[in-house]
């Protein structure tokens, strides 16, 4: 899930030339970079320059970092009831926080961890999963309960608006997760897990078309999208496909988006993904969240680096 969509060429291209002169083994953008302890991952989101966020579903707690140095600190604290899944970092440096079964969505600030705004999008049942934001609002998937995708109103100035929006998905998709946009906005690309499908999604009129794949991509969870280029997160249990527990799907879509061509999957041979499920870059590298719960062990999760190249 690209979460500052706003990057410079300059970043990139100065990521990519630090990355070609550092070796696996130095300690500047490390493979393996570990979350605190207890720290249950799901939404990750490159903020400003090497900074990332990482969420806490389990009590909605916000976590700061730095891919360079693989070192953080908590940015916001958890509190009793709160969760936090699919997060995302726009160019005013605000978080947008997709609040799981809570029904809310939040938003901080993400150098100080203010709290923002605080949204109750819907009532139960639901799964307020996954956010991207354009310059006109940001929007929520839901998982669970209606199949439709929520708006934050943004104004030109950055103000956001008072109270959400509903956008009704026609013809209705279950299950949305993973939530990318174009970069004008006016096209956003929405991966159902339960159905293994790709949609894009008109945010004026919520009409939904699907991308045909000429090959499965299963259990899409997170997105990048890069120009034409859409990376998805397969988010599968060990039991799913024998022997395989999770890739990063690269898929090259059509100009119009309708198709899609799976020119191959990304993985790390030194750390296998496992269960991943939110996406993020910095430069050439990807960043997954990886999540291991070997029994009676309990679940560890950690980022791995993928490199693109």
């Amino acid at each position: 899930m690209l979460r500052f969509c706003w990057i410079t060429a300059a970043l990139s291209l100065t990521a990519a030339a630090l990355v070609g002169a550092t070796s696996a083994a130095s300690p500047n953008f490390p493979a393996r970079i570990d979350l605190p302890a207890g720290w249950r991952a799901e939404g990750i989101a490159t903020g400003r320059g090497h900074t990332f966020y990482a969420g806490d579903t389990s009590n909605g707690s916000i976590y700061a970092g730095d891919y360079r140095t693989g070192r953080g600190t908590v940015l916001v604290p958890g509190a009793t009831g709160g969760s936090a899944f699919g997060v995302f970092a726009d160019r005013r440096n605000r978080l947008f926080v997709a609040g799981g079964g809570t029904c809310h969505a939040k938003v901080y600030d993400g150098k100080t961890g203010a709290l923002l705004a605080d949204y109750t999008l819907t009532t139960p049942p639901c799964f307020i999963n996954d956010v991207t934001v354009t310059k006109s609002g940001a929007y929520f998937t839901n998982t669970a309960g209606l199949p439709v995708l929520f708006k934050i109103p943004i104004a030109p100035n950055g103000k956001l608006g008072a109270t959400s929006q509903t956008l009704t998905l026609t013809p209705a998709v279950a299950g949305g997760n993973g939530i990318e946009a174009t970069p004008d906005g006016k096209t956003l690309v929405v991966v159902s897990i339960t159905l293994s499908k790709f949609f894009t999604v008109d945010p004026k009129t919520g009409v939904t078309k699907e991308i045909v794949l000429d090959a499965p991509v299963l259990r899409g969870d997170g997105l990048i999208l890069q120009g034409r280029t859409l990376y998805a997160a397969e988010n599968l249990p060990s039991a799913a496909v024998p022997g395989v527990a999770g890739a990063v799907a690269r898929i090259k879509l059509s100009p119009d988006f309708t198709t899609g061509h799976v020119a191959g999957r990304l993985n790390n041979a030194d750390d296998p993904l496992v269960n991943p499920a939110t996406i993020d870059r910095f430069g050439r590298l990807i960043y997954v969240v990886r999540r291991d719960a070997p029994a009676p062990a309990p679940a560890a999760f950690h980022l791995t680096r993928l490199d693109e190249h």
